[in-house]
């Protein structure tokens, strides 16, 4: 008897081992792609709570549906299917051959000859346009009416205090790029992902502003990676929208300062590479420290009560500065003529 509670104690604790080593390796992966440095103010989690977590957010759905689903795109801008300008001009250059030197014969066409070249005699071939670039203009309050805002901290003392009153905000303390794809917001009575949001509802504008609480984590390098990923993921999701990306707030020179991570400089690094995202045609870059919430490359202090966040009385010049940088397109000009 002895003998076989022993064996039993001994494969129970063997199972307890290997249960922790899994739920350890489990909740290092959810901490590296979802609770990536989550908050600035807190140390990382042990991998085994991150596991504990991970199962309550149901971030074992969205693994399993890696498998099924690939959300990332190769490009931001997509190339229609139909346009081959090389075809056409290796066509083109084809018929005059033949037409001149009359060395091949009629019924020798090739598959290529036999697709291309039934065409009326006189149609052209057109290479595609290119998009059409924009400049920023103003615009009046009801611009934000079909606008998305998707955001940390900040961006929930603009839903709060800005006098924005008819745009969805997506935004949640403590977000980071890395909560893209983790079930943190609610939405219509559900706590859903940004990505499933934005996969389920379309918008013609998104903001997106996000950065402050990854300054600790990582380079600017791989922040702008992962930033990359996430625009380019919105831009199949939201064909049809205009992406702003927004620079991320200064903060203000003392704790720029006292910081190790937290610097106007760490901050400048990782805005200046997110910035290439922008292309002027449908994915815009805005500065928010060029406007005067900033003054010398810092926060003003007086706007800011913890040297981070900006007082409630100074949010709408945030909003003024957004509508002083709309864009108008040609679609907007026609539906209003």
């Amino acid at each position: 008897m002895r003998e076989l509670n022993r064996k039993k104690y001994l494969t129970l604790l063997i199972l307890i081992m290997i249960s922790t080593v899994m739920f350890s390796v489990l909740g290092f992966y959810w901490n590296t792609r979802y609770y990536h440095n989550e908050d600035m103010y807190t140390i990382s989690t042990p991998p085994l709570a991150t596991a504990m977590q991970g199962i309550h957010d149901k971030l074992y759905i969205t693994d399993l549906s890696d498998f099924s689903t690939s959300y990332a795109v190769d490009n931001l801008i997509a190339v229609p299917a139909d346009a081959q300008p090389e075809l056409a001009m290796q066509s083109t250059a084809m018929q005059s051959t033949a037409s001149q030197s009359n060395a091949v014969p009629e019924a020798a066409e090739t598959p290529l000859s036999g697709i291309l070249f039934d065409l009326p005699s006189d149609a052209s071939v057109s290479l595609p346009e290119e998009p059409q670039t924009y400049e920023f203009t103003a615009a009046t309050d009801d611009y934000f009416a079909d606008a998305c805002f998707i955001g940390d901290s900040r961006t929930v003392g603009i839903s709060q205090y800005a006098g924005i009153e008819n745009a969805t905000f997506l935004c949640k303390t403590s977000l980071t790029i890395y909560d893209y794809e983790k079930p943190k917001i609610s939405y219509d009575d559900t706590t859903m992902s940004i990505h499933d949001i934005l996969s389920e509802t379309q918008f013609a504008k998104i903001y997106l502003m996000v950065g402050i609480n990854e300054c600790g984590t990582g380079t600017p390098e791989s922040f702008y990676e992962r930033y990359r990923d996430v625009v380019t993921d919105i831009r199949k999701l939201q064909p049809q929208a205009l992406i702003f990306i927004q620079g991320n707030l200064f903060v203000t020179q003392q704790k720029s300062d006292d910081g190790d991570s937290i610097t106007n400089e760490n901050i400048a690094a990782r805005n200046s590479l997110i910035a290439t995202l922008a292309n002027q045609k449908d994915i815009f870059y805005i500065d928010i420290n060029e406007s005067s919430l900033c003054d010398e490359g810092a926060l003003v202090s007086d706007y800011t009560w913890d040297q981070v966040h900006v007082k409630a009385q100074y949010y709408p010049i945030w909003k003024d500065f957004l509508l002083q940088h709309a864009i108008v397109t040609d679609k907007d000009l026609a539906e209003t003529t």
